[in-house]
Parts: structure tokens; C-alpha cells; sequence
């Protein structure tokens, strides 16, 4: 497995021409995603993978007109893993939630 900051670079690198990009980190029972704007990505992804996350590629969403259009580029060590396809569109039936979740992450306190 290649630095978790050249994962992040590459994320960061494909989050140039998207409208969203994310890091799909797998546990046992859930997926949790690093997202390229994040104040600190790497941070995020050093402590997901230190919790036992593997991080397995990137999802992308790119918006057209009113809509939004998903894909997903397995990293290089998992790219010839059949269940990578399968996993990668299960997250993408999950788009609204995934991109609900990238919003969340981004709220700050309100000043008063």
C-alpha cells in the first residue's frame, strides 16, 4: 500500500475537474470517506487507517446542469479485485447520502 499522502494527493490531484471527490475507506461493517474538501484530509485519512480503515479509491461526483453524475477509480492495489466493482456501486446507490455527508462535514459555528 503507497503513503497515505499519496492517496490524498491523487484525490486531491482528480478533485480539480470534479465537483467532488472522495476517499472511500473500508472497515469490517461500514465505509467511512475522507472528502477532498476537508480542511485536513490527510489528518482525516492517518486516523481512519490507524483505526483499521483500508482505503480503497476514489468516488467521484460531477454535476451537469441540475444533475449529479457518480463514478468511482479503484485505487492501483485494488484495481484487479473483483469485489471492488461491486462494492464501489453499492456506495454509489448511496450517492445522496454520501454527498448529504460531505456537507455535514462542513458546517462551522455560527457567529453571533
Amino acid at each position: 500500500m503507497r503513503k497515505t499522502s499519496d492517496l490524498v494527493d491523487e484525490m486531491l490531484v482528480e478533485a480539480k475537474n470534479a465537483w467532488l471527490v472522495a476517499i472511500a475507506v473500508a472497515f469490517e461493517n461500514e465505509t467511512k470517506f475522507v472528502f477532498s474538501s476537508q480542511r485536513h484530509p490527510l489528518e482525516e485519512l492517518n486516523q481512519l487507517v490507524q483505526k483499521g480503515g483500508s482505503p480503497i479509491g476514489l468516488l467521484r461526483f460531477d454535476k451537469e446542469d441540475s444533475s449529479l453524475q457518480g463514478s468511482y477509480r479503484p485505487f492501483e492495489e485494488y484495481a484487479n479485485e473483483e469485489w471492488v466493482k461491486k462494492y464501489f456501486a453499492g456506495l454509489l446507490e448511496n450517492a445522496g447520502e454520501i454527498i448529504d455527508l460531505s456537507k455535514k462535514m462542513h458546517r462551522f459555528p455560527t457567529a453571533y
